[in-house]
């Protein structure tokens, strides 16, 4: 996110905050607490929303299991956002939406009431603009070891097609 050119990045610790924080905190990022380890995501959601600066007009959901979103993906969605300010951006790859996902900051009410943000996008269907992306990182999430291990392989793969 940060080298797409992202300027205001909120991360939202959870489970693991005491060891993450050292490792994101030269970061250029604000960084929100969600304790209730149980929560739904609506829940992290909020409490990032708490410390976003009010002139921040739209939000982009990045979800920490999908590790491989590539930068081109995060700058498009950006772009997009600035010609479509209302609507509610999601991101597919070869037919198959996936994260992250960008919100006009007027529907982060009902987020802000504990709605989900997959009832937001249901209720709204007239908002949604699907971005066609050629990113498999937009559907590669990490739910288990085995998918820890593909992401694992696919990130190497990566690497070696395009080194730092």
């Amino acid at each position: 996110m940060l080298e797409a050119g992202l300027e205001t990045i909120i991360v939202v610790l959870g489970a693991g905050r005491e060891t993450i924080r050292p490792v994101i905190g030269d970061l250029p990022v604000g960084i929100a607490v969600n304790a209730k380890l149980e929560s739904h995501m609506a829940e992290s959601v909020s409490k990032g929303l708490s410390i976003m600066p009010e002139s921040v007009t739209g939000i982009m959901v990045a979800l920490c299991d999908h590790p491989l979103v590539s930068r081109n993906t995060y700058a498009a969605l950006e772009a997009h956002y600035y010609k479509a300010p209302d609507s509610i951006l999601l991101p597919v790859y070869e037919g198959r939406g996936g994260h992250p996902t960008v919100f006009p900051r007027t529907l982060c009410n009902a987020v802000q009431k504990g709605i989900p943000l997959n009832r937001v996008v249901h209720a709204n269907p007239e908002r949604v603009c699907r971005i066609p992306v050629d990113d498999p990182g937009i559907v590669y999430d990490m739910d288990t070891p085995a998918d820890y291990r593909r992401i694992l392989s696919l990130a190497s793969r990566q690497l070696k097609i395009f080194p730092a």
